[in-house]
């Protein structure tokens, strides 16, 4: 007898493995956080099914399916078992049908027990957009601000590393929110991977005192955030961080300027920078471009923080907002731990 699962259960419990046998290209647009892709067909092939369904219909599209997969079944069974380990293979697809049915009747055949996850992929993402609907926040957020290079995110991944109650959004978007937000960090995630990652985060420290974030706008690249998270965001506890420019140029050229940068890399920032024409004027934006051409870094770095970045950041001011304290951030590990003390009452202690 066929063993079913709904989104809800499938949560709820910690002895499951998801297994995703749609297509590499749709497991790659948006998945369940964890899911493994074990494809019962690849892309090649799912496109001719499509074409076999359209023209000859569903009986046709079928004795196609049958026949790409046979060949390749008893692998696929190691491969789900192997990336299962010790735990219960759920199966899905899009919308829990034929992918998915198929390969819990051949796991089934070979003795090995699983679950069809009810409503595939689909039903997942149904619950998720549902959930960030009508989120039931009960925590503070502790929100940084700063200018660039100040260390932001690097403070809240050192807390990250501890265990602490604290989230990278431009992590989890794959993406820094500015116009060279994306250089260094492949493809930005989509929408609905960045929703299905950020309520996984949310359950996890929801009731926590504090959920330490980095102060953001309302989009971070093409990623929105949701409302009511802009909002309590706005509401919450805000702190500000602070480093001299020197530092801050240093820590700019780490991240996005190595010593020798991937040519692909140097021309996202000398496209960066000319999409800046506008703003710096024709002769600044000539001066940058030949710094980089030089690899004269620190120039860039230090040109875009005094006249584009500092100028954006309106929230580090103090008149704009009361912020509950300033910390100096020229020391990562002490600023964080810092944070923790007077956040979340943890011991001041380096952190790595």
């Amino acid at each position: 007898m066929e063993q079913t699962i709904d989104v809800e259960e499938a949560g709820r419990r910690t002895d499951l493995k998801m297994i995703d046998v749609r297509s590499p290209a749709e497991f790659a647009r948006a998945s369940i956080p964890g899911a493994v892709n074990m494809p019962l067909f690849d892309n090649a092939e799912r496109e001719k099914l499509g074409l076999v369904y359209h023209r000859e219909g569903e009986g046709a599209a079928r004795r196609c399916a049958l026949a790409l997969a046979a060949p390749r079944l008893p692998a696929l069974v190691d491969e789900i078992t192997g990336a299962a380990g010790d735990k219960i293979p759920v199966l899905y697809c899009w919308r829990g049908g034929q992918r998915s049915r198929s390969t819990h009747i051949i796991l089934e055949l070979a003795g090995i027990t699983s679950y069809r996850l009810l409503g595939g992929y689909r039903a997942y993402r149904r619950l998720v957009y549902q959930r960030l609907q009508n989120y039931p926040l009960q925590s503070k957020f502790a929100v940084l601000h700063g200018l660039t290079g100040s260390g932001k995110t690097a403070v809240i991944r050192r807390l990250i590393r501890r265990g602490l109650p604290a989230i990278d959004l431009e992590g989890l978007a794959r993406h820094r929110g500015s116009v060279f937000g994306a250089i260094g960090l492949g493809e930005q995630r989509s929408q609905k991977d960045f929703e299905a990652l950020l309520l996984q985060k949310l359950d996890l420290f929801n009731g926590s005192p504090h959920i330490i974030i980095e102060g953001e706008g309302p989009r971070i690249g093409k990623i929105h955030l949701p409302n009511f998270l802009t909002a309590a965001m706005e509401q919450g506890d805000h702190l500000l961080l602070t480093a001299p420019l020197e530092k801050r140029v240093h820590r700019i050229v780490e991240q996005y300027l190595p010593s020798l940068p991937q040519e692909e890399e140097t021309a996202r920032i000398r496209e960066a920078i000319i999409s800046l024409r506008k703003r710096l004027g024709k002769t600044m934006v000539e001066q940058l471009l030949e710094d980089l051409a030089a690899r004269r870094y620190e120039s860039v770095a230090g040109s875009l923080c005094r006249n584009y970045y500092d100028r954006l950041y309106h929230d580090t001011r103090p008149q704009c907002r009361p912020f509950m304290a300033v910390i100096d951030s020229s020391d990562l590990d002490r600023a964080a731990g810092e944070l923790a003390a007077r956040l979340l009452h943890e011991p001041v202690t380096a952190t790595k």
